[in-house]
């Protein structure tokens, strides 16, 4: 996995254990990379504002309590071979670890997956769903439950798209996926969702034997752009491991990751709605929304994020 040279990996000094550490740390020895280990102290909210004097005093307090704790969680990586610095953010999460990958031009994120405090339902906290969005670089959400060794690693490709973003996601995520599981000696599938646009409509309008050929036509496309995909790469994946399944990707994914046991769902996430890094786009929306468990998820090139340093 020689991708990635310049890692930052996001944690909770409130807790004891932080297994991510280790895991953070081994992709840099890997990779030969560099680590920076990082913490935000956050902002108070405006009602403690309005009551606490002293509020950018107790701040300090937590900051320096924070460069302790990031200390001695670097000592412990010492001897490892690889090269650690720790720093303290201040302000909302997500947008400062942003603000950190941009002045330090890393190209790797990794924080589990939820915070201990996260007010927000589902698997995924408020500075995850943060991070996937806006984050420029790759993202890596870990779960606080996975084991270190990922059993099953999914990718999630769009082959019959003409566009060349999605082209290079494509890839991206193969690359990222193939070599993730193999570093882990897990099995490693791929998934391609297909469906029929405005099905309903042409289904109501066509005798069965008719868009049942249409079906078949389209299903048989989709199969032989997925096989020249493949092709490409050297077919390193087993053809029982390639899943082309009729459905919408929404539904799809989720369904295959809870039926096929996989902890790691690699996959591309684009802007979408006018504003660049906003929103994700709704099918990885939805996913995200179904899944519990950890996520690596890649940007296209040139992907510009609406969180900038001196904002």
């Amino acid at each position: 996995m020689k991708r990635f040279k310049n890692i930052l990996v996001a944690i909770d000094t409130r807790v004891d254990e932080h297994p991510i550490v280790a895991e953070a740390a081994e992709i840099a020895r890997t990779n030969g990379a560099s680590l920076k280990i990082v913490d935000v102290v956050p902002e108070f909210s405006w009602t403690v504002r309005l009551v606490l004097s002293n509020q950018e005093h107790m701040r300090d307090l937590r900051q320096k309590e924070m460069e302790e704790k990031l200390r001695v969680v670097a000592a412990s990586l010492e001897g490892s071979g690889v090269s650690v610095r720790t720093k303290v953010l201040k302000g909302k999460s997500s947008d400062e670890i942003i603000k950190e990958v941009q002045r330090g031009n890393h190209d790797l994120v990794l924080r589990v997956a939820k915070g201990s405090s996260s007010r927000r339902a589902g698997f995924f906290g408020n500075t995850g769903i943060g991070l996937l969005r806006k984050c420029p670089c790759a993202v890596w959400l870990v779960s606080p439950h996975s084991s270190p060794k990922f059993k099953h690693v999914l990718g999630c490709i769009d082959t019959s798209s003409d566009k060349p973003t999605d082209e290079q996601l494509n890839h991206s995520v193969y690359e990222l996926a193939s070599t993730v599981s193999r570093y882990h000696g897990g099995r490693f599938s791929i998934v391609h969702a297909w469906s029929i646009y405005g099905e309903q409509m042409i289904k109501g309008r066509m005798s069965p034997e008719d868009f049942a050929a249409v079906e078949q036509g389209n299903e048989n496309q989709v199969e032989k752009l997925m096989d020249e995909f493949l092709k490409n790469h050297g077919n390193t994946v087993a053809a029982e491991n390639v899943h082309v399944i009729k459905g919408e990707t929404p539904d799809v994914v989720p369904n295959f990751v809870t039926e096929n046991d996989v902890d790691l769902v690699v996959m591309g996430t684009v802007a979408r709605s006018g504003v660049a890094g906003l929103i994700m786009g709704n099918s990885a929306e939805q996913i995200l929304s179904s899944i519990q468990c950890s996520v690596l998820a890649v940007k296209p090139d040139g992907f510009i994020s609406p969180i900038h340093v001196d904002d």
